[in-house]
């Protein structure tokens, strides 16, 4: 079954996995990501710009604050 896998993108392998292994699978992509230079990384690919979206903010759950920041935090390397 695995043969099927050997020539994709690693981008598209990545979305079979679910949300869990996602994020079981993300520090270990970032160990490798950070121990290239950051010139090396540019020069490869410009990353993409996110755009944040309140869109939906105004119906959101009474945790929604929390949670955004939390994750807002995790994405963009906050500190606690």
């Amino acid at each position: 079954m695995t043969a099927a896998f050997d020539d994709m993108p690693l981008q598209d392998l990545v979305r079979y996995l679910t949300e869990a292994e996602q994020r079981d699978l993300r520090p270990v992509v970032l160990r490798l990501v950070t121990s290239h230079e950051p010139s090396d990384v540019a020069a490869e690919r410009p990353l993409p710009r996110r755009h944040l979206s309140f869109a939906g903010s105004i119906e959101a759950e009474p945790d929604f604050a929390s949670t955004s920041q939390e994750v807002l935090r995790r994405e963009l390397g906050g500190g606690s």
